[in-house]
């Protein structure tokens, strides 16, 4: 039996709304790092499984990618409000974010393409999420958690 694409993407909009709730309780760090250990540990496997003939594993993979996904991004809106400063904060993350997706979101299909066609390896995709996965790790580091800090509206 077959799923459905809409099927994972369900899965990963519960799971944003989810980890948006939870990120109020313990806050945006724990959760983007739980979200990048799994990225990172689970990016082979989950490539692994996309790649099998079976659709049952290969629903299973998109399942593990949408839970990553969901739990990231009903994350990080949160965290990038929380880290700009109230003065600049629409500008800073409505072009932080858009120009980022933009550029890195949109030559993710092609350096995918490309590294497939390089290597001859479909998995090699997984070795860009990694890579990703420990660059925010790090990048996390340098960041303070703010979830139980008062809020600052500033002007708008």
């Amino acid at each position: 039996m077959e799923y459905p694409a809409e099927f994972s993407m369900a899965v990963s909009l519960l799971v944003m709304i989810a980890a948006g709730l939870l990120s109020d309780r313990v806050g945006r760090k724990p959760l983007l790092m739980v979200a990048c250990v799994l990225g990172f540990a689970g990016a082979v496997p989950i490539f692994w499984l996309l790649n099998q003939p079976s659709p049952l594993l290969a629903q299973f993979g998109q399942l593990g990618l949408a839970v990553i996904i969901g739990l990231y991004g009903g994350t990080l809106p949160a965290f990038l409000v929380e880290a700009a400063p109230p003065q600049v904060r629409c500008t800073a993350v409505s072009l932080g974010y858009n120009i980022c997706l933009g550029t890195i979101g949109g030559l993710t299909p092609l350096v995918a393409t490309w590294l497939i066609e390089r290597t001859g390896d479909e998995i090699a995709p997984a070795f860009v999420i990694m890579a990703s996965a420990a660059i925010t790790v790090v990048t996390l580091m340098c960041f303070r958690e703010t979830y139980q800090a008062p809020f600052a509206w500033g002007h708008f």
